[in-house]
Protein backbone atom coordinates (compact mmCIF):
# COMPACT_ATOMS: atom_id res chain seq x y z
CA UNK A 1 0.00 0.00 0.00
CA UNK A 2 1.43 3.30 -0.86
CA UNK A 3 2.31 5.67 2.46
CA UNK A 4 0.55 9.21 1.50
CA UNK A 5 3.34 11.84 1.36
CA UNK A 6 3.36 15.23 3.05
CA UNK A 7 3.17 18.26 2.03
CA UNK A 8 3.74 21.76 3.42
CA UNK A 9 0.98 23.03 5.78
CA UNK A 10 -0.15 19.61 6.41
CA UNK A 11 -1.14 19.05 2.94
CA UNK A 12 -1.93 15.43 2.51
CA UNK A 13 -1.23 13.64 -1.13
CA UNK A 14 -2.98 10.39 -1.57
CA UNK A 15 -4.59 8.45 -4.55
CA UNK A 16 -8.44 9.38 -5.04
CA UNK A 17 -10.87 6.43 -4.25
CA UNK A 18 -13.76 5.71 -6.88
CA UNK A 19 -16.19 6.64 -4.26
CA UNK A 20 -15.21 10.16 -4.10
CA UNK A 21 -16.47 11.05 -7.77
CA UNK A 22 -19.02 13.87 -6.14
CA UNK A 23 -16.69 14.61 -3.41
CA UNK A 24 -13.91 15.82 -6.20
CA UNK A 25 -16.85 17.21 -8.40
CA UNK A 26 -17.83 19.39 -5.81
CA UNK A 27 -14.13 20.58 -5.36
CA UNK A 28 -12.89 20.85 -8.96
CA UNK A 29 -16.54 23.27 -9.41
CA UNK A 30 -15.34 25.30 -6.55
CA UNK A 31 -11.77 26.70 -8.49
CA UNK A 32 -13.31 29.02 -10.69
CA UNK A 33 -11.68 30.32 -14.00
CA UNK A 34 -11.99 34.02 -13.10
CA UNK A 35 -11.10 35.78 -16.48
CA UNK A 36 -13.19 38.64 -17.74
CA UNK A 37 -15.76 35.54 -18.20
CA UNK A 38 -16.51 34.36 -14.89
CA UNK A 39 -16.91 30.29 -15.47
CA UNK A 40 -17.30 27.33 -12.90
CA UNK A 41 -16.37 23.76 -14.59
CA UNK A 42 -19.15 21.01 -13.36
CA UNK A 43 -18.22 17.82 -13.75
CA UNK A 44 -21.22 15.81 -11.40
CA UNK A 45 -22.72 13.70 -10.46
CA UNK A 46 -19.11 11.58 -10.98
CA UNK A 47 -15.93 13.40 -11.31
CA UNK A 48 -14.45 10.01 -12.84
CA UNK A 49 -17.18 10.06 -15.82
CA UNK A 50 -15.30 11.73 -18.36
CA UNK A 51 -12.06 9.69 -17.71
CA UNK A 52 -14.11 6.64 -17.83
CA UNK A 53 -15.29 7.34 -21.03
CA UNK A 54 -11.70 6.92 -22.52
CA UNK A 55 -9.65 4.68 -19.58
CA UNK A 56 -10.05 1.81 -17.74
CA UNK A 57 -9.83 2.42 -14.09
CA UNK A 58 -6.34 1.38 -14.29
CA UNK A 59 -5.44 3.88 -16.60
CA UNK A 60 -6.48 6.63 -14.39
CA UNK A 61 -4.24 7.68 -11.45
CA UNK A 62 -6.24 10.79 -9.65
CA UNK A 63 -4.31 12.17 -6.60
CA UNK A 64 -5.99 14.42 -3.87
CA UNK A 65 -4.54 17.19 -1.62
CA UNK A 66 -6.50 17.01 1.74
CA UNK A 67 -5.93 19.56 4.65
CA UNK A 68 -7.18 19.54 7.98
CA UNK A 69 -8.74 16.37 6.64
CA UNK A 70 -10.67 17.80 3.64
CA UNK A 71 -10.36 17.60 0.00
CA UNK A 72 -8.82 20.67 -1.01
CA UNK A 73 -7.34 19.49 -4.54
CA UNK A 74 -6.85 17.30 -7.46
CA UNK A 75 -4.76 16.22 -10.22
CA UNK A 76 -5.09 13.39 -12.76
CA UNK A 77 -2.91 11.56 -14.87
CA UNK A 78 -4.18 8.93 -17.44
CA UNK A 79 -2.06 6.31 -19.74
CA UNK A 80 -2.07 5.74 -22.89
CA UNK A 81 -0.35 4.94 -25.89
CA UNK A 82 0.57 7.29 -28.43
CA UNK A 83 2.51 7.32 -31.61
CA UNK A 84 5.94 10.12 -31.31
CA UNK A 85 7.55 9.43 -35.27
CA UNK A 86 5.42 6.94 -36.27
CA UNK A 87 6.50 4.80 -33.24
CA UNK A 88 3.87 3.80 -30.67
CA UNK A 89 4.86 4.51 -27.35
CA UNK A 90 3.34 4.89 -23.70
CA UNK A 91 2.64 8.10 -22.30
CA UNK A 92 -0.04 9.64 -20.09
CA UNK A 93 -1.77 13.28 -20.15
CA UNK A 94 -1.71 14.97 -16.78
CA UNK A 95 -5.06 16.96 -16.75
CA UNK A 96 -7.10 18.79 -14.11
CA UNK A 97 -4.72 20.21 -11.95
CA UNK A 98 -7.41 21.91 -9.24
CA UNK A 99 -6.50 23.39 -5.52
CA UNK A 100 -8.92 25.62 -3.50
CA UNK A 101 -7.98 28.87 -1.77
CA UNK A 102 -6.86 26.91 1.16
CA UNK A 103 -3.90 25.28 -0.50
CA UNK A 104 -1.03 27.76 -1.63
CA UNK A 105 -1.07 25.46 -4.88
CA UNK A 106 3.00 26.58 -5.74
CA UNK A 107 4.77 25.48 -2.05
CA UNK A 108 2.36 22.23 -2.74
CA UNK A 109 3.70 21.27 -5.75
CA UNK A 110 7.45 22.43 -5.47
CA UNK A 111 7.42 19.99 -2.40
CA UNK A 112 5.59 16.75 -3.74
CA UNK A 113 4.94 17.08 -7.25
CA UNK A 114 7.58 15.29 -8.38
CA UNK A 115 7.50 12.48 -6.38
CA UNK A 116 3.91 12.47 -7.52
CA UNK A 117 4.63 12.47 -10.81
CA UNK A 118 7.22 9.73 -10.24
CA UNK A 119 4.99 7.69 -8.85
CA UNK A 120 2.08 8.10 -11.91
CA UNK A 121 5.15 7.65 -14.22
CA UNK A 122 6.29 4.41 -12.91
CA UNK A 123 2.57 3.01 -12.69
CA UNK A 124 1.17 3.70 -15.64
CA UNK A 125 4.74 3.01 -17.26
CA UNK A 126 4.77 6.00 -19.45
CA UNK A 127 8.11 8.05 -19.08
CA UNK A 128 6.92 10.55 -20.68
CA UNK A 129 3.83 12.96 -20.62
CA UNK A 130 1.73 15.65 -21.90
CA UNK A 131 -0.56 18.67 -20.76
CA UNK A 132 -1.18 21.91 -21.91
CA UNK A 133 -1.19 25.31 -19.47
CA UNK A 134 -3.37 28.22 -20.67
CA UNK A 135 -1.07 30.85 -21.16
CA UNK A 136 -2.64 33.90 -19.19
CA UNK A 137 -2.71 30.97 -15.89
CA UNK A 138 0.61 32.80 -14.76
CA UNK A 139 0.13 30.92 -11.55
CA UNK A 140 -0.29 27.72 -13.08
CA UNK A 141 3.39 28.61 -15.32
CA UNK A 142 4.88 29.50 -12.28
CA UNK A 143 4.14 26.48 -10.30
CA UNK A 144 4.98 24.00 -12.82
CA UNK A 145 6.61 25.22 -16.47
CA UNK A 146 9.67 27.78 -14.48
CA UNK A 147 12.67 26.52 -13.46
CA UNK A 148 13.20 26.98 -9.33
CA UNK A 149 17.39 26.09 -7.73
CA UNK A 150 14.79 25.35 -5.02
CA UNK A 151 13.40 22.16 -6.47
CA UNK A 152 16.03 21.19 -9.33
CA UNK A 153 14.10 17.62 -9.59
CA UNK A 154 10.81 18.98 -10.75
CA UNK A 155 9.18 17.32 -13.57
CA UNK A 156 10.25 19.29 -16.70
CA UNK A 157 7.76 20.93 -18.95
CA UNK A 158 8.73 21.51 -22.93
CA UNK A 159 6.98 24.06 -24.86
CA UNK A 160 6.16 22.14 -28.32
CA UNK A 161 2.95 23.71 -29.53
CA UNK A 162 1.30 27.57 -28.98
CA UNK A 163 -2.68 27.07 -29.91
CA UNK A 164 -5.39 28.78 -29.68
CA UNK A 165 -9.06 27.36 -28.39
CA UNK A 166 -11.17 28.88 -31.19
CA UNK A 167 -14.65 29.45 -30.32
CA UNK A 168 -16.93 30.14 -33.66
CA UNK A 169 -19.74 32.10 -32.42
CA UNK A 170 -23.27 30.32 -34.20
CA UNK A 171 -24.42 34.33 -34.96
CA UNK A 172 -25.65 35.44 -37.92
CA UNK A 173 -26.77 33.27 -41.11
CA UNK A 174 -24.10 32.16 -43.69
CA UNK A 175 -24.27 30.79 -47.53
CA UNK A 176 -21.87 28.03 -47.73
CA UNK A 177 -19.09 28.94 -49.63
CA UNK A 178 -17.84 27.22 -53.05
CA UNK A 179 -15.49 24.19 -52.68
CA UNK A 180 -14.31 21.25 -54.68
CA UNK A 181 -16.07 19.29 -51.73
CA UNK A 182 -18.79 17.52 -50.86
CA UNK A 183 -20.22 17.45 -47.64
CA UNK A 184 -22.23 14.46 -45.76
CA UNK A 185 -23.07 13.28 -42.48
CA UNK A 186 -21.62 9.78 -42.07
CA UNK A 187 -23.37 6.57 -41.70
CA UNK A 188 -22.44 3.26 -39.53
CA UNK A 189 -20.74 1.93 -42.70
CA UNK A 190 -18.36 3.98 -43.43
CA UNK A 191 -16.85 3.92 -39.41
CA UNK A 192 -14.18 1.38 -40.92
CA UNK A 193 -13.08 4.01 -43.51
CA UNK A 194 -13.12 6.75 -41.46
CA UNK A 195 -10.82 4.98 -38.58
CA UNK A 196 -8.48 4.11 -41.55
CA UNK A 197 -8.47 7.99 -42.37
CA UNK A 198 -7.71 9.49 -38.44
CA UNK A 199 -5.67 6.45 -37.64
CA UNK A 200 -3.31 7.20 -40.96
CA UNK A 201 -3.20 10.97 -40.16
CA UNK A 202 -2.87 10.53 -36.09
CA UNK A 203 0.57 7.86 -37.01
CA UNK A 204 2.07 11.29 -38.48
CA UNK A 205 1.35 13.45 -35.12
CA UNK A 206 3.49 13.51 -32.36
CA UNK A 207 1.42 12.21 -29.14
CA UNK A 208 -0.95 11.03 -32.03
CA UNK A 209 -4.42 9.23 -30.70
CA UNK A 210 -3.90 4.82 -31.38
CA UNK A 211 -7.07 4.16 -32.60
CA UNK A 212 -7.53 1.11 -34.20
CA UNK A 213 -7.27 -1.23 -31.14
CA UNK A 214 -10.62 -0.41 -29.70
CA UNK A 215 -10.37 3.30 -28.43
CA UNK A 216 -12.27 4.72 -31.72
CA UNK A 217 -15.17 2.29 -31.25
CA UNK A 218 -15.00 2.81 -27.44
CA UNK A 219 -16.13 6.53 -28.63
CA UNK A 220 -18.45 5.82 -30.26
CA UNK A 221 -20.23 3.72 -27.42
CA UNK A 222 -19.27 4.89 -24.50
CA UNK A 223 -19.18 9.12 -25.42
CA UNK A 224 -22.86 10.27 -24.63
CA UNK A 225 -24.82 11.20 -27.50
CA UNK A 226 -22.07 10.26 -29.87
CA UNK A 227 -22.63 8.36 -33.08
CA UNK A 228 -21.11 7.83 -36.33
CA UNK A 229 -23.97 9.94 -37.72
CA UNK A 230 -21.89 12.65 -35.29
CA UNK A 231 -19.49 12.99 -38.24
CA UNK A 232 -19.43 15.05 -41.08
CA UNK A 233 -17.18 13.72 -44.05
CA UNK A 234 -15.91 15.37 -47.04
CA UNK A 235 -15.24 14.55 -50.36
CA UNK A 236 -13.87 15.14 -53.53
CA UNK A 237 -15.56 14.72 -56.69
CA UNK A 238 -14.09 11.00 -56.87
CA UNK A 239 -15.48 10.63 -53.90
CA UNK A 240 -12.13 10.28 -51.87
CA UNK A 241 -12.26 11.19 -47.83
CA UNK A 242 -10.11 14.64 -47.53
CA UNK A 243 -11.60 15.70 -44.27
CA UNK A 244 -13.05 15.21 -41.35
CA UNK A 245 -14.64 16.23 -37.70
CA UNK A 246 -17.59 15.21 -35.54
CA UNK A 247 -19.22 18.17 -33.29
CA UNK A 248 -19.75 16.98 -29.92
CA UNK A 249 -21.31 18.04 -26.92
CA UNK A 250 -19.63 17.21 -23.41
CA UNK A 251 -22.80 17.82 -21.39
CA UNK A 252 -23.09 14.48 -20.24
CA UNK A 253 -20.03 14.82 -17.90
CA UNK A 254 -18.54 18.31 -18.15
CA UNK A 255 -20.38 21.81 -18.14
CA UNK A 256 -19.72 25.37 -17.54
CA UNK A 257 -21.66 28.01 -15.71
CA UNK A 258 -21.21 31.53 -16.60
CA UNK A 259 -20.56 33.06 -12.85
CA UNK A 260 -19.94 36.70 -13.79
CA UNK A 261 -19.59 39.08 -17.23
CA UNK A 262 -16.42 41.65 -16.34
CA UNK A 263 -14.94 43.76 -18.32
CA UNK A 264 -14.70 43.42 -22.04
CA UNK A 265 -17.08 40.29 -21.99
CA UNK A 266 -20.02 42.67 -20.27
CA UNK A 267 -19.68 44.83 -23.82
CA UNK A 268 -19.73 41.49 -25.80
CA UNK A 269 -22.82 39.72 -23.70
CA UNK A 270 -24.83 43.03 -24.14
CA UNK A 271 -24.00 43.39 -27.96
CA UNK A 272 -24.06 39.42 -28.61
CA UNK A 273 -27.84 39.83 -26.88
CA UNK A 274 -29.08 42.32 -29.15
CA UNK A 275 -27.30 40.65 -32.19
CA UNK A 276 -29.14 37.14 -30.90
CA UNK A 277 -32.44 38.89 -31.40
CA UNK A 278 -32.61 40.06 -34.67
CA UNK A 279 -30.67 37.17 -36.39
CA UNK A 280 -32.30 34.60 -34.15
CA UNK A 281 -29.59 32.99 -32.82
CA UNK A 282 -28.78 31.34 -29.34
CA UNK A 283 -27.92 34.31 -26.75
CA UNK A 284 -25.47 34.09 -23.90
CA UNK A 285 -26.49 32.93 -21.22
CA UNK A 286 -27.02 34.73 -18.30
CA UNK A 287 -25.05 34.95 -14.89
CA UNK A 288 -25.84 31.08 -13.12
CA UNK A 289 -27.06 29.62 -16.65
CA UNK A 290 -24.72 26.73 -18.43
CA UNK A 291 -23.35 27.57 -21.28
CA UNK A 292 -23.94 25.35 -24.24
CA UNK A 293 -21.54 24.45 -27.04
CA UNK A 294 -20.43 21.52 -29.09
CA UNK A 295 -16.52 20.81 -29.48
CA UNK A 296 -15.19 20.34 -33.18
CA UNK A 297 -13.92 16.77 -32.51
CA UNK A 298 -11.84 14.01 -34.74
CA UNK A 299 -10.88 17.09 -36.74
CA UNK A 300 -8.74 15.65 -39.33
CA UNK A 301 -7.34 17.41 -42.79
CA UNK A 302 -4.05 16.05 -43.75
CA UNK A 303 -3.51 18.16 -46.99
CA UNK A 304 -4.35 21.42 -44.41
CA UNK A 305 -6.54 22.92 -47.61
CA UNK A 306 -8.30 24.94 -45.62
CA UNK A 307 -11.35 24.87 -48.90
CA UNK A 308 -12.04 21.37 -46.67
CA UNK A 309 -12.66 22.88 -43.72
CA UNK A 310 -14.29 25.67 -45.40
CA UNK A 311 -16.66 23.04 -46.12
CA UNK A 312 -17.24 21.18 -43.73
CA UNK A 313 -18.07 23.93 -41.11
CA UNK A 314 -20.06 25.67 -43.33
CA UNK A 315 -22.40 22.70 -43.73
CA UNK A 316 -22.04 21.97 -39.25
CA UNK A 317 -22.46 26.04 -38.79
CA UNK A 318 -25.66 25.70 -40.47
CA UNK A 319 -26.79 22.64 -38.97
CA UNK A 320 -26.25 24.18 -35.28
CA UNK A 321 -26.81 27.60 -35.72
CA UNK A 322 -30.38 28.35 -33.88
CA UNK A 323 -30.19 25.54 -31.60
CA UNK A 324 -29.27 25.47 -28.19
CA UNK A 325 -25.57 25.91 -28.58
CA UNK A 326 -23.98 29.13 -28.57
CA UNK A 327 -20.61 28.01 -30.52
CA UNK A 328 -18.19 25.61 -31.86
CA UNK A 329 -14.90 24.83 -30.39
CA UNK A 330 -11.80 23.82 -32.11
CA UNK A 331 -8.00 23.33 -31.80
CA UNK A 332 -6.16 26.06 -34.03
CA UNK A 333 -2.80 26.79 -34.38
CA UNK A 334 -1.75 30.33 -34.60
CA UNK A 335 -0.41 30.36 -38.00
CA UNK A 336 -2.38 27.15 -39.20
CA UNK A 337 -3.02 27.03 -43.19
CA UNK A 338 -6.67 25.98 -41.79
CA UNK A 339 -7.24 29.36 -40.03
CA UNK A 340 -8.24 30.74 -43.40
CA UNK A 341 -11.29 28.87 -42.89
CA UNK A 342 -12.73 30.80 -40.10
CA UNK A 343 -12.62 33.96 -42.68
CA UNK A 344 -16.23 36.02 -42.08
CA UNK A 345 -17.12 33.81 -39.01
CA UNK A 346 -17.20 35.45 -35.22
CA UNK A 347 -14.78 33.93 -33.24
CA UNK A 348 -13.21 34.10 -29.95
CA UNK A 349 -10.25 32.70 -28.27
CA UNK A 350 -8.14 31.23 -25.56
CA UNK A 351 -4.49 30.89 -26.06
CA UNK A 352 -2.53 27.88 -24.68
CA UNK A 353 0.95 25.68 -24.99
CA UNK A 354 1.16 22.25 -25.09
CA UNK A 355 3.68 21.08 -23.50
CA UNK A 356 5.85 17.36 -23.39
CA UNK A 357 6.83 16.75 -19.63
CA UNK A 358 9.57 14.51 -17.91
CA UNK A 359 12.05 14.11 -15.66
CA UNK A 360 15.33 16.57 -16.18
CA UNK A 361 17.41 13.54 -16.45
CA UNK A 362 15.24 11.58 -19.13
CA UNK A 363 16.27 11.17 -22.73
CA UNK A 364 12.96 12.67 -23.57
CA UNK A 365 14.05 16.10 -22.46
CA UNK A 366 16.44 16.55 -25.04
CA UNK A 367 14.72 14.70 -27.78
CA UNK A 368 13.05 16.21 -31.06
CA UNK A 369 9.52 15.90 -31.20
CA UNK A 370 9.68 17.62 -35.04
CA UNK A 371 7.66 20.51 -33.72
CA UNK A 372 8.30 23.47 -30.96
CA UNK A 373 6.74 26.78 -29.96
CA UNK A 374 9.05 29.27 -30.85
CA UNK A 375 7.15 32.42 -32.67
CA UNK A 376 6.95 32.03 -36.06
CA UNK A 377 8.35 28.45 -35.95
CA UNK A 378 4.55 26.62 -37.28
CA UNK A 379 5.22 23.68 -39.29
CA UNK A 380 1.80 21.97 -39.53
CA UNK A 381 2.74 18.77 -37.89
CA UNK A 382 0.01 19.35 -35.05
CA UNK A 383 -0.49 17.51 -31.23
CA UNK A 384 -2.86 14.70 -31.75
CA UNK A 385 -4.46 16.04 -28.88
CA UNK A 386 -8.25 15.26 -28.82
CA UNK A 387 -9.49 19.01 -27.39
CA UNK A 388 -13.21 17.63 -26.27
CA UNK A 389 -10.73 16.03 -23.58
CA UNK A 390 -9.08 18.57 -22.01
Amino acid sequence: MQTPSRAPADVVTRLARRDEGAALAEVYAKVTMDADLKLAVERDPNFFALYDMEHDAAEQRVVTFDKGGQLEGVASFLGRDAYLAGKRTRTAYMTDLRFTSAIRGGTVLGSVFREQFEQASDALGAELMYTLVFDGNEAAKKALVSRDPRFPNKPLYRPLRSFVITNVLLAHPRRPRKTPYVVTRAKASEMEEVLAFLEADQRTRPFGDVLFEGRFARRLTKWPGFSPESFYLARSERGTLVGCFAPWDAHAVKRYRVLDYRGSMKAVKAGYGALSKVLGSTPLPEPGELLHYAYATHLCVPSHDPRVLMALLDRAYADLRGGEHAFLMLYMEREDPLRAALRGYLTSGMGATFYAVCRPDSPWATHDFGTDARPGAFGYVRPGFEIALA
